[in-house]
């Protein structure tokens, strides 16, 4: 295939990655959540006890030593809270392998550029639509495979969740590949 097609067919899987791409978040970043420190009470008000230091300082405190915002006049009154004693006993209860994290969302974006890529490789080599379809999830799904019997072999968790989410990833991107190729072909009246 030759023509405004093939470039359409071959702009899918490079825009797919430009949507998609956005970098996940880190899990080391300042929102990340570290463990809990031991609770230690309520720090006293930085200035002048006010209405909001209650009797024995409250749960309001003032800022901590190394606060950024220790510097601002007056300081901004900071709530702190008792660390809750039952979230350790129910931590081993946490699902190791969830259905929806970073590993997944990497599942689904490296599917949708594969199966919209195999697309692209499958409208290179054919006209009909289905074998183009066949050619984008047989890369996207035969990677997905053999990803998963690597980690099986040992080097690293098998897990079919990782799967499923190769499953909707290969869909959107096929979708996606489909969406664009019908687009720019010109309508024969």
């Amino acid at each position: 295939m030759r023509g405004p097609l093939a470039r359409s067919a071959l702009a899918a899987p490079v825009l797919a990655a430009l949507a998609l791409g956005a970098p996940p978040a880190r899990a080391d970043g300042p929102l990340a959540a570290g463990p809990a420190a031991p609770f230690a009470g309520p720090r006293p008000l930085a200035g002048p006890a006010g209405p909001l230091a209650g009797p024995a300082g409250g749960i309001f405190a003032g800022p901590a030593a190394g606060d950024p915002l220790a510097h601002l006049p007056g300081g901004l009154p900071r709530v702190t809270f008792p660390e809750r004693p039952l979230a350790r006993a129910y931590a081993p209860l946490r699902d190791p392998d969830p259905w929806f994290s970073d590993d997944k969302a990497r599942h689904f974006c490296a599917s949708i550029a594969l199966a919209s890529g195999g697309y692209a490789l499958g409208a290179l080599a054919t006209d009909d639509l289905h074998g183009r379809i066949a050619v984008g999830a047989a890369v996207a799904l035969g990677a997905g495979l053999a990803k998963e019997a690597f980690d099986a072999a040992g080097y690293g968790t098998p897990s079919l969740r990782d799967l499923v989410w190769d499953a909707l990833g290969t869909s959107a991107g096929l979708a996606l590949s489909v969406w664009f190729d019908l687009a720019a072909t010109p309508i024969a009246f």
